[in-house]
């Protein structure tokens, strides 16, 4: 049942977050068109709608995993959603799993547009201008080798998957509490200010964590180490505190405990 749960949940986002990605992709195109025919202002325009393009996804997909939660849980279709055959968990997976997928694809065409752009631009300029970036990268001669940069940006990632879903868990957590009974009557106030406190909470404590308990894991060429230092700059490699990841992780995991216990009982429904 938590397959099928999924599989509807692509389809509810898909006409709404798939059109940025059609916008896109139209403007690729274009660009790609004006560089073999040399037109600068057709080019410069779908290079200013492609970089909206990228942020838009990304705000837009958000605001998409927020209103559909909303929508279908505690509007309109909300007796539908409880109506069904399932749980209250297996309902929130369900929309964690889709809301993950979707926000980690706007992360990643964001960042692939704004790549190309700049590959795109390095191709517009003249030679001078590239060699003085040359020169410019030439500068960071003494970081890290490729091995511990490539170790960074695989550890890089997973921080990402981490903070996504603990922004999520964060999200339904709010908008979850906002429409108990001894909430609801705040409206959508109530949910952006359990939000905030919520994340500004979480973060004060993570800093704190990363900052003064001692353990952190170190990335260099050789492999990966841990280290009693929680400080980044650490003098083998690139170094990481593990303290604020961990607790990230296990309050998502309570929120998320937290979220459905809600939903069980303790919510009203438009």
């Amino acid at each position: 049942m938590l397959g099928k749960l999924i599989k509807n949940e692509f389809k509810a986002n898909i006409h709404t977050i798939g059109m940025i990605y059609v916008v896109a992709a139209a403007a690729i195109l274009v660009m790609m068109a004006a560089f073999i025919v040399k037109i600068t202002w057709l080019s410069a325009l779908a290079t200013i709608v492609l970089a909206a393009t990228g942020v838009l996804a990304v705000v837009m997909t958000f605001v998409s995993v927020v209103s559909n939660f909303k929508k279908t849980l505690f509007g309109g279709q909300g007796y539908l959603s409880f109506t069904l055959p399932v749980t209250s968990g297996q309902l929130l997976a369900a929309k964690t799993i889709t809301s993950f997928c979707w926000m980690l694809l706007s992360y990643a065409v964001a960042i692939g547009i704004f790549v190309g752009i700049y590959l795109y631009a390095t191709a517009m300029i003249g030679e001078d201008i590239k060699f003085a970036i040359q020169m410019m990268l030439s500068m960071f001669e003494g970081m890290p080798s490729g091995d511990t940069v490539k170790l960074a940006v695989a550890f890089i990632a997973l921080i990402i998957f981490i903070r996504i879903v603990v922004l999520i868990a964060q999200l339904y957590f709010a908008i979850t509490i906002a429409n108990t009974r001894v909430m609801q009557k705040l409206g959508g106030f109530a949910a952006v200010v359990v939000f905030f406190a919520v994340f500004i909470v979480m973060q004060v404590i993570g800093v704190l964590l990363a900052q003064y308990v001692p353990l952190s894991i170190v990335l260099t060429s050789e492999g990966i180490f841990y280290s009693t230092q929680s400080t980044m700059a650490d003098p083998l490699g690139l170094s990481f505190g593990l303290a604020g990841t961990i607790f990230n992780v296990a309050g998502a995991a309570l929120l998320f405990v937290a979220t459905a216990k809600l939903m069980n009982s303790k919510v009203n429904i438009k």
